[in-house]
């Protein structure tokens, strides 16, 4: 845009200033492989260089062709980067040393190039961006099917889509974008000779993707987007240097509505004429906010007949008429105004016909009239002044004689032209308050009391001064301009308040739809806004693959529900993804307007709303406004369906680690002892009369200790289901400290032979209300865990004591109990997750050896008594520590205690 005194844009400047600031790219264009923008690049760079500038190749893809690889001779290319990737060897385009050269111009070949794996970025245009930012110019080359907006246009075209696509934001950054182009017999003879791939790959070529039409094709598409570019070039130009257009570079044409019954034949004939000329098209409309419901409707169904037929619509709003529509052609830099024929006038009207008032002011632009068809019976009444109600009417007549009164009581003190002053309040009050309308009424009546009663002759309507003439004139003319101005402005304030109101609208709305946990509560925000917008009920409609199985899951009333008529349009609009019912082109005659909600091709869920129940018709701002409510609810959906379908797929992939966890475990822990127990006892079957009473013994006490061990494991097996499952009962029971730790030392004698265990605590510790067992078992897999990552001849320390009830808020004392190792520790990140289960890690106190359960059933069970369980590193940063503190309840709660564990 460009102000209309033709100074510079300040937006535009800025834009450009922050093109210049960073690296300059400049890419080389083309319709397909083989057109020569590698070998153009190359060419020029060579130019460059030669001029003096400072010119590195990146990497440069020559595909085996010699002469791409005779330019890069005498231009210094920097080595590639090796990688290796599933055990092959590699070589990339190394970032990092480019941005260590920092060269004047670096060349980075194919923009749309995937990079191999492990390197900085997945695509080279990302590493293209990283170099701009760091200040560095690049030139590189692209083909304009890898742009990302023409991915769907290309498929259909070749019936090959493009995975490798660029984003065209990184094009348009672009400072510089040149057009490498060749006829396709051109490109086909060099395929043919083997200029682009070995012959058995031409082949091959030339009958799938590069035969003759795809090559017209794809040719079309690059020069419609390089004319896109100059275009947007040109404009940024004209912006940036405040020239007025427009310039006739490219026809356009700008359909002005009048919101008549010649509207509709107006865009045909638009329409046709767009076509002869290969011209885009514009249909504007200047809503002065003066229509009646009926123009309103006219103009809504222009626009949707220009949509139809591929053109643009746009609605000014404003209140200068002929200066916006000017102002806006300009600004698209139009050729042609295409306006309707005047209707013959038997009166003068002002202010004059569009058509006229157009060949007056628009100098610099084609203007078209279209002849008027035959006239049709059924007339559109020219809209009355909006705000002329009788209510308004007798304000702003009662305002206007509040005026006179005081007038006349002021006349004795003020002169003639200060009386002036307070018929032009009422007319800005009148104009504030009520419009412009009621300020031209203020004024005019202003006009006929003021002669009537303060000229000479007075009580006539006769002026004999000249004097008193010029200021009975003077004040009409100050009234109707002050009353035109001030009545403009308080429009502009409403429309401003308007969009004030919507933006905020939307912007609780989309805050709302991003907090949303689940797809109901995204429907329930959904259907309450657009109750709240548009006061008519609305449902939301999960699916509706028939009409039996319409199911609607939120609606607003809530007994509101769908007749026949609007399931069955809520079943056409499932299957064809089209908005169906009231205002549309499809079942039109429906009482509900159906609108499937549809993100990345999947339905997502339909919107029904009863707009025949709203007391006016729809605008296009209405229309504007239910659209973007529903892409956002589509959106919401969408990413709530996401959601789930991610947290899902995170409990299987849990679900997966947790069954091969328990697979290896029960493979580990249930063979190895089944092994050494079964190698036990054949040896005794087998060799019992060989083996003396000493070795016989041993072989006994190796079964009993593997059986133990089997034990535990079941035990813990069964343990961690009755925890899962909530059906672990605690069996509460008074118990001594010193007991529960003999038992499980006792138990662990056999493996805990290695270690030498220290015991550290009080003589008189308080007894435990707990259920013995669990708390021993708990203190058995806590031991066992410890001693197999303790070194041989290692300390294992077993600590206790009574934690001060001060330290709990709720003064409750508490049993602290550690065991320390001296083995290696566990790293701090994994401290917390040692209690996940199945969880084993290679170092620390988890080995994958272990089954990953004893601690996770410890803090189950220790959780079940009220206690909690916390790895720690242990003294001097040697070993660790597992603490487990344990509540001491007082006597007189103990028998509350009991029960199941929650």
């Amino acid at each position: 845009m460009y102000s209309s005194d033709r100074r510079p844009d300040p937006d535009t400047l800025l834009h450009a200033a922050r093109r210049e600031a960073r690296g300059c790219l400049r890419v080389f264009l083309g319709a397909a492989p083989g057109v020569g923008k590698t070998f153009t690049m190359l060419r020029m760079a060579k130019e460059r260089a030669e001029e003096g500038e400072d010119v590195v190749i990146g990497v440069v893809e020559s595909h085996g062709r010699r002469d791409t690889e005779a330019l890069c001779d005498g231009l210094e290319r920097l080595a590639l980067a090796p990688l290796a990737y599933r055990d092959q060897a590699f070589h990339e385009f190394d970032i990092d040393a480019a941005l260590a050269r920092r060269p004047d111009i670096l060349l980075v070949d194919e923009l749309a190039h995937r990079n191999i794996p492990g390197s900085r970025h997945p695509r080279r245009y990302q590493d293209i961006e990283e170099l701009l930012d760091a200040g560095i110019d690049v030139w590189t080359t692209v083909n304009v099917q890898h742009l990302e907006s023409l991915n769907d246009d290309v498929a259909r075209i070749t019936g090959v889509r493009m995975r490798e696509t660029v984003p065209d934001t990184l094009i348009e950054r672009a400072r510089d974008v040149s057009l490498v182009d060749l006829t396709p017999q051109e490109l086909l003879e060099r395929l043919r000779r083997g200029k682009v791939y070995v012959p058995e790959q031409a082949r091959a070529a030339m009958e799938g993707y590069f035969n003759v039409s795809n090559l017209h094709a794809l040719r079309e598409l690059a020069i419609q987007t390089m004319a896109e570019r100059v275009d947007a070039d040109l404009r940024l130009a004209m912006d940036a240097g405040g020239q007025a257009g427009p310039w006739p570079v490219r026809p356009r044409l700008l359909v002005v509505l009048e919101a008549g019954d010649e509207d509709i034949a107006l865009v045909r004939a638009a329409h046709r004429l767009a076509e002869k000329r290969l011209a885009s098209w514009q249909v504007v409309f200047v809503d002065q906010g003066q229509l009646s419901s009926a123009r309103h409707l006219a103009v809504e169904e222009a626009f949707s007949l220009a949509q139809r037929l591929g053109g643009q619509t746009l609605r000014l709003k404003g209140g200068g008429g002929l200066s916006d529509v000017l102002d806006h052609a300009r600004a698209m830099n139009a050729t042609t105004l295409v306006v309707g024929r005047p209707e013959p006038r038997r009166f003068w009207h002002w202010p004059g016909p569009l058509a006229q008032r157009l060949l007056d002011h628009a100098e610099a632009f084609d203007v078209v009239a279209i002849a008027r068809t035959r006239r049709s019976r059924r007339r559109l009444r020219r809209p009355r002044p909006s705000g002329v109600t009788l209510p308004r009417v007798a304000l702003t007549l009662l305002t206007t004689l509040a005026a006179l009164g005081v007038a006349l009581l002021l006349e004795p003190w003020l002169e003639l032209a200060n009386l002036s002053l307070l018929f032009l309040s009422a007319v800005l009050f009148s104009a504030a308050w009520m419009g412009t309308s009621m300020a031209m009424l203020s004024a005019v009546v202003g006009f006929l009391l003021f002669n009537f009663f303060f000229t000479d002759p007075r009580m006539t309507f006769a002026i004999s001064q000249r004097g008193q003439l010029v200021t009975v004139i003077f004040f009409l003319l100050v009234a109707t301009v002050v009353g035109q101005l001030a009545g403009r402005a308080r429009q502009r304030l409403v429309q401003l308040r308007a969009s004030r109101d919507q933006t905020q609208l939307l912007l609780r709305y989309a805050q709302k739809l991003s907090t949303a946990a689940d797809a109901f509560e995204v429907a329930r925000i959904g259907v309450d806004t657009l109750v709240g917008c548009f006061k008519v009920p609305v449902a939301f409609i999960d699916r509706a693959e028939t009409a039996t199985e319409t199911s609607v899951s939120h609606a607003w009333p809530a007994f509101e529900r769908l007749d026949t008529a609007a399931r069955q349009a809520a079943v056409w609009s499932w299957q064809h993804g089209k908005a169906s019912g009231f205002g549309t082109q499809t079942l039109s005659q429906q009482a509900w307007r159906l609108v499937p909600l549809i993100e990345h091709r999947e339905r997502v869920g339909m919107l029904a709303m009863k707009l025949s129940e709203r007391a006016t018709p729809l605008t296009l701002d209405d229309e504007a406004l239910i659209d973007t409510l529903v892409r956002q609810l589509g959106m919401a959906l969408a990413r709530t369906r996401l959601v789930a379908e991610l947290s899902a797929t995170r409990v299987s992939e849990e679900n997966e680690r947790l069954r091969s966890a328990l697979l290896a475990s029960v493979s580990h822990d249930l063979r190895t002892p089944l092994s050494s127990i079964i190698g036990a006892a054949s040896s005794l079957l087998e060799l019992k009369a060989q083996l003396d009473e000493t070795d016989q013994r041993e072989l006994l006490d190796g079964i009993l200790t593997e059986s133990e061990r089997l034990n535990r494991y079941i035990q813990n097996l069964l343990d961690m289901t009755r925890l899962g499952h909530g059906t672990l009962k605690l069996e509460r029971d008074w118990a001594a400290f010193d007991d529960i730790t003999n038992a499980a030392l006792k138990r662990l004698a056999q493996s805990l032979k290695h270690v030498v265990v220290h015991k550290n605590w009080p003589p008189a510790l308080p007894l435990l209300y707990v259920h013995p067992a669990l708390i021993e078992q708990a203190l058995v897999n806590i031991l066992d865990n410890a001693q197999r990552f303790s070194p041989q001849g290692g300390a294992l320390t077993i600590d206790a004591r009574v934690e001060d009830a001060r330290s709990d808020e709720a003064g409750t004392q508490r049993l602290q109990i550690t065991v320390a190792d001296e083995g290696p520790g566990i790293d701090p990140a994994l401290r917390e997750r040692v209690f996940d289960m199945f969880y084993s890690g290679g170092d620390g106190d988890r080995s994958a050896h272990g089954s990953g359960l004893g601690l996770a059933i410890c803090r189950g069970m220790i959780g079940a008594h009220g206690g909690f369980i916390e790895a720690l590193p242990g003294e001097q940063g040697r070993g660790t520590r597992i603490r487990v503190t344990l509540p001491l309840p007082r006597t007189d709660d103990a028998l509350d205690h009991d029960g199941w564990a929650s």
